[in-house]
């Protein structure tokens, strides 16, 4: 009878394999968890611009209908994506570094989102104010920063 086991190895052999079947995938660095949150951030941040950047109003002043709406702005778009990926070259080349690691460098970068966002968010008052008070003193095209219409439509005067 012979005295090996299903694996064609010998009953009581105390050599076993070393190297175990399934290897654990090595954790990522704190660099690739930045980017991961960076992106998740980014994302969000734009979301939050979109709503932000959308809005509209409507207001009558001397027999003129004016109506206001604001959309989303490819400039901001623009220097928020910007900012993050500029943050992460930055941080790449940065890593290891004494002063301003890549830790801080992304940090920057998340200020700058979040910043930009804020901002997207203050000027909504800001803007609607801006344009009411333009068009109610006779300039019915005001400077805006690109992404607000104003439409006007005059009363009709023939009875």
């Amino acid at each position: 009878m012979s005295r090996t086991g299903c694996y064609g190895r010998r009953m009581g052999d105390d050599t076993t394999l070393t190297e175990p079947v399934l290897r654990p995938r090595p954790e990522p660095s704190q660099l690739t968890k930045d980017a991961r949150w960076m992106v998740i951030i980014v994302v969000l941040a734009l979301v939050v611009q979109q709503f932000g950047a959308t809005w509209s109003t409507g207001f009558s002043h001397g027999g003129t209908e004016t109506t206001i709406t604001s959309h989303p702005w490819v400039g901001w778009t623009l220097l928020t994506v910007g900012s993050a990926v500029v943050g992460f070259v930055v941080a790449i080349a940065r890593r290891g570094a004494r002063r301003f690691d890549e830790h801080a460098v992304m940090g920057l970068a998340l200020a700058g989102v979040i910043g930009t966002t804020v901002l997207v968010w203050l000027l909504i008052p800001v803007e609607m104010t801006w344009v009411q008070w333009v068009v109610e003193h006779g300039n019915p095209h005001p400077f805006v920063i690109g992404n607000v219409d104003v439409v006007s439509r005059y009363a009709d005067y023939t009875g």
